[in-house]
């Protein structure tokens, strides 16, 4: 596998609009944040609040994972 054929799991994909602040140079974080496998999204306000929403979707995903009897990860 060459640098650009990167496998990702799907299940913990997440799309991420970050808004442009006043500086040209920085980044606001605030936007639009959306799980791919789910569809759950959310606006989020400051990085607190997104890392707190990746955080949920992703310890929900396990707790599912783990009431099917699988946990997602190869061994």
């Amino acid at each position: 596998m060459s640098e650009n054929d990167v496998s990702l799991p799907t299940n913990r994909a997440f799309v991420i609009q970050l808004r442009a602040s006043s500086g040209v140079s920085e980044v606001a974080h605030r936007g639009p944040v959306e799980h791919l496998a789910s569809g759950q999204a959310m606006r989020f306000s400051d990085e607190d609040d997104l890392w707190a929403f990746v955080d949920g979707v992703l310890a929900k995903e396990g707790s599912e994972q783990g009431a099917r009897g699988t946990s997602g990860r190869s061994t």
